[in-house]
């Protein structure tokens, strides 16, 4: 450990402390702030917290660090709360990364118990006065992933429009069970409420039901499941579990649609990617979320397994001759790529 006392002239009096030591040490500013972010820097006698913090004429600056280590800025912490993160915040828009198990918005459940009212909370915190955040799409409670919503009634307005034009881009990551035979394909079904259970089902063509449709991808095929990559062309309530399980690959985990897993605790599904038009004529945006901790637990053991039903038991096996349908894609995009992840 390396002790160096830097005494501040004249010249030096009002620059920043980052400064003082880029230009006195000599040290890179990335290096400066992450000397200031780690402790190392103390002005007469006291830590520094901030790398703008200014010197003054007289000051002693004191730097203790290890010189063989290299001091690389802190990265900022990422504002969120209990269960969600913010991953884009302007005027119009804020986009959230959500845990699995946290609701959208508010239901029956316990006051402050859904993403809407905790980010409402988080601003008021803040210093806002009458926080309000509004509603432009949502996903299923146990599905992790993006959220937007809208910081004002003209940005809901406007990104409302853009989702019922179907013009924002949609994309989950799903773990299904069984082999899913094609390698891509188009899903159209009719889906309907139950009004007593609030289940969503599939219904023939001769009954009254809302569209809904999704292309998939195949991104790996695991020994006994399959990991898609769903793009949404519809957004109904569960839509993704529903038609899937429909085709005998329920999503892994889905106890309303399929079955329980003891791989994890809530269904494979994930809210990957999204893009849309910011309001007010910006440009698209793009944003992306990591594979969360637990699908990739789930991806490593499920790797593991055997094709031997014997062996492993589990996922279940749908039932035979029941493989997705291959169908043309009219404008196949450009496939993203999910990293292998290992435990």
């Amino acid at each position: 450990m390396s002790v160096r006392s830097l005494d501040v002239g004249s010249e030096d009096d009002g620059r920043t402390v980052q400064r003082f030591l880029h230009e006195r040490l000599p040290a890179s500013n990335a290096e400066a702030k992450g000397m200031i972010a780690t402790g190392c820097v103390a002005r007469n006698g006291t830590t520094v917290a901030k790398p703008d913090e200014r010197v003054r004429a007289g000051d002693r600056v004191r730097v203790t660090a290890e010189p063989s280590r290299r001091y690389a800025r802190a990265a900022p912490r990422r504002r969120g709360g209990d269960g969600w993160r913010v991953v884009h915040e302007d005027d119009d828009v804020l986009v959230v990364d959500k845990d699995a198990g946290l609701l959208t918005v508010p239901t029956a459940a316990p006051a402050g118990d859904s993403l809407e009212e905790r980010i409402v909370a988080s601003y008021r915190k803040r210093g806002h006065r009458s926080p309000a955040v509004h509603v432009v799409h949502r996903i299923d409670r146990f599905t992790s992933g993006l959220v937007v919503f809208a910081r004002h009634h003209p940005a809901a307005m406007a990104l409302k429009r853009q989702f019922a034009a179907r013009s924002p881009e949609r994309i989950y990551l799903a773990v299904v069970e069984g082999r899913v035979a094609a390698e891509r394909g188009r899903l159209t079904h009719a889906l309907t409420e139950n009004p007593k259970s609030l289940k969503v089902h599939v219904v023939g063509p001769g009954d009254a039901g809302r569209p809904a449709s999704l292309r998939y991808r195949v991104v790996e095929r695991l020994p006994r499941a399959t990991l898609l990559e769903v793009t949404l062309e519809t957004g109904r309530r569960n839509q993704i579990r529903v038609q899937l399980a429909a085709e005998g690959h329920p999503v892994v985990g889905d106890v309303a649609y399929g079955n329980p897993s003891p791989l994890i605790a809530r269904v494979a599904l994930h809210a990957h990617r999204l893009a849309f038009e910011l309001p007010r004529g910006r440009k698209r945006a793009h944003f992306e979320s990591p594979v969360p901790a637990d699908l990739s637990r789930l991806l490593a053991l499920l790797r593991e397994q055997h094709e031997d039903p014997g062996v492993g038991k589990q996922v279940v096996r749908p039932p035979k001759g029941r493989d997705l349908r291959a169908a043309k894609e009219t404008e196949p995009g450009k496939p993203g790529k999910v990293p292998r992840q290992r435990m």
